[in-house]
């Protein structure tokens, strides 16, 4: 059993769990009034891009992968975080 629970799948799922539930805490909103904050959308977004990278990483195995699919992968996560935060910034 302990060698489950010290597999790095099963530590990088527990990191994964417990980055969702700090989005969901720093996202959620005990206001009336909703409104835009963008600190906050820049953190979510910014915890999205650690989570899809560990995805990435972890699980679809590319840590073992050639270096230039690592480097494939890392190039279009940073383009598309890069982008989801210009078009946010860009339509406030």
């Amino acid at each position: 059993m302990t060698a489950y629970l010290r597999h790095p799948l099963t530590i990088v799922w527990a990191v994964l769990t417990a980055v969702t539930v700090a989005s969901w805490l720093t996202a959620r909103d005990t206001a009336a009034v909703h409104h835009i904050d963008t600190t906050v959308t820049v953190i979510v977004l910014l915890i999205a891009a650690v989570k899809t990278q560990l995805v990435i990483w972890h699980f679809m195995e590319v840590r073992h992968a050639p270096a230039w699919l690592k480097v494939t992968t890392t190039g279009w996560l940073v383009v598309l975080f890069g982008l989801l935060l210009g078009l946010y910034f860009a339509a406030l």
